[in-house]
Order: C-alpha cells, then sequence, then structure tokens
C-alpha cells in the first residue's frame, strides 16, 4: 500500500476555516489541491473565495475522483494529470473564459519526459523534511483499495534519469546535503532505468526515501546500489501476513497473494543491506478475523521489520473497493470522505464487527509501538547488519552512524 507518513492534521485548515478573515484574499487565481480527508474542507476554502469573487480552480486525485460535486464549490474542475491541462487552464483565465471542466485525454498520456522544473527555490528547506521528487508515474499492480496515481495513469512511466538528477541539482541549491522522498507509487519496476538513475546517484551525496514492491530484493546489484546511492529506507506494501487476506487484493493477477511466501526472505535480505523496510499492514480486509492482530504483531517479531505502519482498510472514491463495498452496502456512511484517513474506519468488515476491528486494532498498535518493541526491532536491526556480508562495502560512514544511532 503506498500511504507515506502517518495520519494528516487537520487543524490548520480547520483554524483557516473558523477564522475566514486570516485566509489572504489578494489574489487574482487561486488553484486548490487536497487529500480526500479533506476534501470538503477544501470545498469551503473554495466557497470562501467564490463569495469573493475570486475564480478557484481545484484538481487532484480526489477532485478527479470527484469532479461534479467538487464543480459545485469553484470555477473549474481539473480531471487528470495536471501538468498538460494547467497551461490551457490559465490561457483561459488570461482571457476571461474559464472552462468548468478541464478533462486529459486520453487518460494519463502525459509524458513525463516533458515534465516541467518544479520550483524548489520558493520553497524553506527548514519547512520540508524530506523534500519530494517524482521518478515516476503509475503502477504495474491494480489493488482494489489503491488511491493513488493509478486513478490518473493506466500505464507506468519514468521521468528520465536525467530530469531526475537536475531536479535534485537544484533542490541542492537550497539545501546543500537534503533527504529526499522519491514519490513515486512503486519504485524500481523497470531495473535497468533504476541502475542508471542510482549510480547517478551515488555522486550526489544524498540521503533518501522511497516505495516499492517486494521483487526489490530479487537483484544484488540493485541492492547494492541503493546502499551506495543514500537509500536510507523503502516502504513496502506487505498489507497482511495472512494469505487469505491477500487474495483478490490485486485485481490483475493476484499478484500479492502470489508474493506472501517471500516476504519474510525479502525483509531480511534488503535490511541486510543496511536499508531498513516500513512494512506496512491493512487491517479489515475480507480475510481478516479478529486474530489477525496477533498473526501481525507475531509476523513483525519474526521478520526483524526495522518500522512497521498499521492503518483500517480504507475505501476511498474512485477505487474498485468503494464501488464494490458499495454494492454490499458495507460503507458505513456514502460520502463521508472525512473518514478517509486511514485511521478512521468508514466499511464495514466481513468477518468481524466494527468494535472488534477497533479494539484489535488500538491492542496493536499500543503493543507494536511500545518502547521496549520499538528498542528491540531497532537492537535486532543493528545485530543483524554487524555479521551481514552485504552492508559497508561503500558506506562505512553510513554504517557507522547507523549503528551508532
Amino acid at each position: 500500500m503506498c500511504i507515506r507518513g502517518g495520519r494528516k492534521s487537520h487543524s490548520g485548515l480547520l483554524k483557516s476555516i473558523r477564522k475566514e478573515s486570516e485566509l489572504p484574499d489578494h489574489f487574482d487565481l487561486v488553484a486548490l489541491s487536497t487529500f480526500t480527508a479533506q476534501l470538503k474542507e477544501a470545498w469551503q476554502v473554495a466557497d470562501f473565495y467564490r463569495r469573493k469573487n475570486i475564480p478557484v480552480v481545484m484538481g487532484g486525485i480526489p477532485v478527479s475522483s470527484l469532479p461534479e460535486e467538487t464543480r459545485e464549490h469553484c470555477a473549474s474542475v481539473v480531471i487528470g494529470e495536471g501538468e498538460p491541462l494547467w497551461p490551457a487552464v490559465l490561457d483561459d483565465f488570461k482571457r476571461g473564459r474559464l472552462q468548468p471542466f478541464y478533462v486529459q485525454t486520453p487518460r494519463g498520456g502525459f509524458d513525463l519526459r516533458e515534465a516541467p522544473m518544479p520550483r524548489f527555490d520558493l520553497l524553506d528547506p527548514d519547512k520540508y523534511n524530506p523534500i519530494t521528487v517524482q521518478t515516476s508515474r503509475g503502477c504495474p499492480h491494480k489493488c482494489d483499495f489503491c488511491a493513488s496515481s493509478i486513478l490518473l495513469t493506466p500505464r507506468y512511466k519514468l521521468k528520465p534519469v536525467e530530469k531526475v538528477i537536475a531536479e535534485i541539482r537544484e533542490i541542492k541549491k537550497i539545501w546543500p546535503h537534503p533527504f529526499i522522498e522519491f514519490a513515486d507509487d512503486n519504485s524500481f519496476v523497470h531495473r535497468e532505468h533504476y541502475k542508471r538513475l542510482l549510480r547517478e546517484l551515488a555522486g550526489e551525496k544524498l540521503r533518501w526515501f522511497t516505495e516499492a514492491d517486494v521483487r526489490v530484493a530479487e537483484e544484488d546489484d540493485l541492492l547494492g546500489l541503493m546502499r551506495d546511492s543514500g537509500c536510507q529506507q523503502i516502504l513496502i506494501g506487505l498489507e497482511s501476513p495472512r494469505k487469505l487476506s491477500l487474495e483478490g487484493v490485486e485485481l490483475n493477477n493476484n499478484w500479492k497473494a502470489r508474493q506472501r511466501d517471500n516476504y519474510l526472505a525479502a525483509i531480511q535480505k534488503i535490511q541486510s543491506y543496511g536499508v531498513t523496510v516500513n512494512g506496512c499492514f491493512i487491517l479489515g480486509l475480507d480475510g481478516d478475523t479478529p486474530e489477525v492482530f496477533d498473526e501481525v504483531f507475531n509476523f513483525v517479531k519474526e521478520s526483524g521489520l526495522y518500522e512497521v505502519q498499521v492503518t483500517f482498510l480504507t475505501a476511498f472514491p474512485g477505487t474498485p473497493l468503494y464501488q464494490r463495498l458499495k454494492e454490499e452496502g458495507r460503507v458505513i456512511r456514502d460520502k463521508a470522505w472525512e473518514l478517509c484517513t486511514l485511521f478512521d474506519i468508514n466499511i464495514t468488515p466481513k468477518n468481524m464487527t466494527v468494535a472488534q476491528l477497533q479494539s484489535g486494532f488500538l491492542k496493536l498498535v499500543k503493543r507494536l509501538y511500545s518502547g521496549d518493541e520499538t528498542s528491540a526491532r531497532r537492537r535486532k536491526f543493528k545485530a543483524c547488519l554487524k555479521t551481514s556480508p552485504n552492508f559497508g562495502r561503500r558506506a562505512v560512514a553510513k554504517g557507522e552512524a547507523l549503528l551508532a544511532g
């Protein structure tokens, strides 16, 4: 599951809404993007500017999934990838003829070779940790719950190595030794491309993080390049230690379930290179019963995962999961987008009650993130590194820092 970080705070936006007089209003045009959980709040912000006769354009994944509802709150809705549509929006605005909808045709057709250079110079690096760079868009897998960029593009596509390196060098102008998050749904799908990128990254003196699937463990030379180029951690959507719960989650060819038997070996191999794994698990999958919480806890201990993230199965708009559960009458409250936080329950699980899901989740979180368990995971990782034949070839300084940290 390609979700980064913890629950996003709504407090800043809510405060702005409650104190509308504090919102700046010196704009000619306002552009808004949002997380699904904050969509209704973003609509309120759009309404504020609309009352002041300032046109608002909204876009992004949740907006592209709910264009008609969003159009009620703004002048224009951008549906699809923003890069090819935004110039047309600006041109129409200048001519005083904004259209209600800007729809990318064909969907996902933007070529990342044409991606413009982001204005990193406008950022204050003290307020961004890490800074994001996108090296790819899309994912070859089709998980029913996924509300990521696969909703924008049906194919996996790459940004040229030269453009990625150019973006990193622009970042280094404001932050000489940056921490970069590669904002990809699934890095390393095309191995030779990424090996070339990693060789170039090795000279940039970076620390970086990304998301990938367990197949990254299949090639030693790829893992070595990740280690040597400054990779600190990869996030992998394991989803469940229970194979039954993984059945049918990936809609193309049941890929997730077919990978389950490789999980332990993959985690141990990746971490043997000094790259930590953040393993992500979803609670409330159709194959889950109340026993799954203990199974997740035991798997984390056995695998030696350095980091772990647990979330609820969440039905996001635009996903196959939402459509299926709505048809089954299992969406608890239709259009309650504010529950799409990953840490609120918006569906009725199949093989346990909502109360069982809630209580089991809370107990699991307390166990997983206790001081003792967290320290034990760190100690196990460092102990394994001391005897690993895959660690430290060209990363002695990095290794010493990890072992001392």
